[in-house]
């Protein structure tokens, strides 16, 4: 074979492996293209399968003075999502301050993609009542008296929110006037309690006995005293 002939053949071959390199470009560009799409398919698909965790609710509970003084059990009921009523039985802790949050931990909203359900937070409200107002850790009450127990100074029982003691008004006391007695509030969290203050109220009785209108009378007359001199 001649040199001529030889460099033709070559120059053939080359041709061909060229033409085919050029097809394995392009099927290796449009699998490429494919391969990257189906990981990006994938990769979307993954992300919505990220377990998620459920909402919180809140909502909130009254409680007596005495239902958290001591702790009690309360029942709750709330609509779930398919509008059907659920309750809940709520363990109010010995002490709770108010507007402190008891958790129900997975009685929140359902979770998704397996993810964990979310939590329940119960807002606790406590209630005054007629005997006791709660002002952090201290309690207040009334301490009623008549003219004449403020008049004179006297010892007077208290109710608590545990027990009864026994204080000393000392002579002439007003209206207004507040009695403290230590250790008798609220529990503060540390073992302790706070304070019992008792607001002094005079209280005047609306009837009179055909006696006791007379010492009134007797008084009237003997007495100098004046509260409206008391601002001169």
């Amino acid at each position: 074979m001649s040199l001529e002939s030889d460099i033709l053949l070559f120059g053939s071959v080359f041709v061909q492996l060229r033409q085919i390199c050029r097809s394995c470009t392009k099927v290796y560009e449009r699998h490429g293209h494919i391969n990257e799409k189906e990981n990006k398919d994938n990769s979307v698909k993954d992300k919505k399968k990220i377990a998620k965790k459920g909402e919180n609710i809140e909502t909130e509970i009254e409680v007596s003075i005495e239902e958290a003084f001591y702790g009690s059990d309360k029942k709750i009921s709330l609509r779930t999502l398919n509008g059907k009523m659920k309750t809940f039985t709520v363990k109010i802790p010995v002490g709770i301050r108010n507007g402190e949050k008891i958790r129900l931990l997975g009685q929140g909203k359902k979770g998704e993609n397996g993810g964990n359900n979310g939590d329940l937070f119960i807002k606790v409200n406590i209630m005054n009542n007629k005997q006791f107002k709660l002002n952090g850790i201290e309690l207040y009450t009334d301490l009623l008296l008549t003219p004449w127990e403020a008049a004179l100074g006297t010892r007077s029982t208290i109710e608590t929110i545990d027990d009864t003691v026994s204080v000393y008004v000392p002579q002439g006391i007003q209206s207004g006037e507040r009695v403290r007695i230590p250790g008798k509030g609220y529990l503060d969290g540390k073992g302790g309690r706070g304070d019992l203050i008792a607001e002094v109220k005079i209280r005047v009785p609306k009837k009179l006995t055909d006696e006791e209108k007379e010492l009134f009378e007797k008084l009237s007359k003997v007495s100098k005293f004046n509260p409206k001199n008391e601002h001169n």
